[in-house]
């Protein structure tokens, strides 16, 4: 078998838990290969000519650490799972006092596989408009995103198409947020669902989840906490000027498109939009971003069939 190894540097700083593991499993005659976070692969993708030789990847570190390994093998069909080094762990599965019986288990593929729910986000924007700023944004398992990103440029640094309207495509295993950006004052944000009219929201932002998000950001915002096994979308509203702005949830098959507003003429409304609170790009008046469910679900191995509820109450009540 053939194991990818993806590591938080930070919570492995010299590497011996990872070093540990890599040993144990070459010792058992299987094949490994090291990805550190910060290498340039969890930005652009594992490569598909790698992904096709992987059997498993095992990611060490905590949830925020599980979220950027699900960026880096994208829509791939390999399962991950999680050695926890964090403190939360909603989606790691073994601790790491437990990584011998891991590797056993795995190897004699004593587990099953938990589908979870991806989003597509879709961001369209005026190309034809100037300007630069920097977007910055940090939440949920100790996430942070900087990056720099103008009309006429994506959060990459890559040139884009000039006038016309630009489209970019991106995933989202937790959530993809439109929050206001810089400036203390609201933003207007109209909201369409399936190309209807459904609101529109003065507020800070407003989170589009997926079940497994739901015990992120959403919830730290007052929306629902749903079970991950489910396949919806919740839209939270954050900070609303408004009592009755409230989360709604949508079925699987509902688009959601959220166009921001010019809420007064003097004043400059840019939002960024957060894909998992790791991919962060800025949006002026009149973008727009769609999101909806994916295709392809992440894949997730399991050991046991814990109660999500069980988990749910004891991480709760560590907080």
């Amino acid at each position: 078998m053939h194991f990818l190894l993806f590591s938080n540097v930070n919570k492995d700083p010299d590497q011996s838990i990872t070093d540990r593991l890599e040993k144990l499993i070459r010792s058992k005659g299987h094949e490994t290969t090291r990805l550190l976070e910060g290498d340039e692969a969890p930005e652009k993708g594992i490569s598909a000519q790698l992904l096709d030789t992987l059997d498993c990847v095992i990611v060490l570190g905590g949830d925020g650490t599980m979220l950027r390994a699900s960026h880096a093998i994208m829509d791939g069909p390999v399962p991950m799972i999680g050695l926890n080094l964090g403190t939360t762990g909603f989606l790691t599965e073994v601790e790491c006092s437990a990584m011998e019986q891991m590797v056993d288990r795995l190897i004699n593929k004593d587990y099953f596989v938990e589908e979870r729910m991806q989003l597509t986000g879709v961001i369209r924007r005026n190309t034809g408009s100037s300007g630069e700023n920097t977007a910055g944004s940090g939440r949920n398992a100790g996430d942070t995103g900087e990056n720099t990103a103008g009309s006429g440029r994506n959060a990459e640094g890559a040139d884009l198409p000039a006038g016309g309207k630009s489209e970019e495509h991106f995933s989202a295993l937790n959530d993809v947020v439109v929050i206001r950006e810089g400036v203390l004052r609201l933003i207007a944000l109209k909201i369409y669902v399936n190309d209807a009219f459904f609101d529109t929201y003065e507020a800070d932002g407003v989170i589009i989840s997926t079940p497994t998000g739901s015990t992120g950001y959403n919830l730290s915002a007052g929306g629902p906490i749903v079970s991950p096994k489910t396949r919806l979308l919740v839209m939270t509203p954050i900070s609303p000027h408004s009592l009755s702005k409230k989360s709604v949830v949508f079925g699987e098959g509902d688009r959601i498109r959220i166009t921001l507003e010019e809420k007064r003429k003097t004043q400059v409304n840019e939002a960024i939009v957060s894909f998992d609170g790791y991919k962060n790009y800025s949006i002026s008046v009149e973008d727009e971003v769609e999101v909806y469910a994916a295709e392809a679900p992440l894949r997730l191995i399991r050991f046991e069939d814990r109660s999500f509820y069980e988990v749910l109450s004891r991480k709760l009540s560590q907080n």
